[in-house]
């Protein structure tokens, strides 16, 4: 009997003891009816919430995930790990006494998570390719810095070489309690940003060394020092203050202490490692004679291997009269200096 049916039809000929029994059951039922009702919604409530809540979670998730793989994101124009600065090879004949254009840093994509870094590739039968690894925190980069960075820097600005500046940490890579770490951080930051000023921003590092205080500059004086060197975009201030990098110098660091490229050194134990043309420079840092002389050898052997290769092993080819066999490059003139390029 439905509960739908109207009260006389249900009742019609019963007794008051048989009604009002009729309606207890009648009752009973739709409470039942009501209760089965209710759960249902409250099953449906429950995976609605449910539903939502694990989208929500999922939508957190990946908000997360994107944020922490952003930080492991490099800085861009250092795809190699390194900022390469080149100069105008054309500077090479610029009159006596005249002041070559400043050396301009080669444009790269960033490195991605997990990616490894792509080295740069430079013909080493036209200029020098100088790669340095630095830890700002050390006292011998300092001392190489000092003795031998102008002139380095000025080979670069006349085109006779390239210059790859990789910013390391050996102590307490990606804490923001190393001095090293947030040091390198700076250099990322400014190299992501405006990376034509980083040899400016690494030379003001490299000066501010002997005066370090105990745990070195804090990120508020790394931004200082940066806006004195120059780099006033508030992009790099933050940068350095919310130490983006602080991820990629890490990994940075543990790539190069596996592995350095193009390079007769096979990973990196100590600051500053200065490769030239491929080979580790292993004289006194700050003899600047010993690495004129350096320099000056390898130059020449890479310049008669250049030879041999265009002319054939007689070299009766098209040598310059310098005798290097390619006739492009003289090997740079050794630059007396007494402290790193302003």
């Amino acid at each position: 009997m439905s509960p739908a049916k109207s009260d006389k039809s249900m009742y019609e000929g019963l007794s008051k003891k048989d009604r009002q029994a009729l309606s207890r059951e009648i009752a009973r039922i739709r409470r039942e009816e009501e209760q089965r009702r209710k759960k249902r919604n409250r099953v449906v409530l429950i995976t609605s919430l449910i539903t939502v809540g694990v989208l929500a979670l999922a939508g957190t998730g990946w908000a997360v995930y994107s944020g922490i793989r952003a930080t492991f994101v490099g800085p861009l124009n250092m795809l190699s790990d390194g900022i390469l600065f080149t100069g105008d090879p054309s500077a090479a004949s610029t009159a006596e006494g005249a002041t070559p254009p400043p050396a301009t840093a080669t444009r790269t994509a960033a490195i991605q998570p997990d990616a490894q870094p792509v080295a740069s590739d430079l013909d080493t039968s036209t200029v020098l390719r100088v790669t340095e690894y630095v830890d700002y925190s050390s006292p011998d980069v300092a001392k190489f810095e000092t003795a031998n960075g102008s002139a380095l820097q000025s080979y670069v600005s006349a085109g006779y070489a390239s210059l790859e500046l990789h910013p390391v940490a050996l102590e307490g890579a990606g804490s923001s309690d190393s001095y090293a770490t947030r040091a390198a951080n700076t250099i990322a930051c400014v190299a992501n940003t405006t990376p034509d000023a980083t040899l400016v921003v690494h030379n003001a590092l490299v000066a501010a060394q002997s005066t370090l205080p105990d745990g070195g500059l804090s990120n508020d004086d790394l931004v200082a020092l940066v806006q004195k060197a120059g780099v006033t975009d508030p992009a790099v201030a933050s940068c350095i203050t919310g130490n983006e990098f602080d991820d990629w110098v890490a990994n940075s660091t543990a790539r190069a202490q596996k592995t350095i490229p193009n390079s007769d050194v096979t990973s990196l134990t100590t600051v500053p490692l200065v490769v030239i043309d491929g080979t580790a420079y292993t004289g006194a840092l700050d003899d600047t004679e010993a690495l004129n002389t350096f320099i000056t050898d390898v130059f020449t052997k890479a310049s008669a291997a250049a030879g041999e290769d265009a002319t054939g092993t007689d070299g009766s080819g098209t040598g310059g009269s310098d005798g290097s066999g390619t006739g492009s490059t003289p090997a740079p003139t050794p630059a007396p200096t007494d402290g790193p390029a302003e």
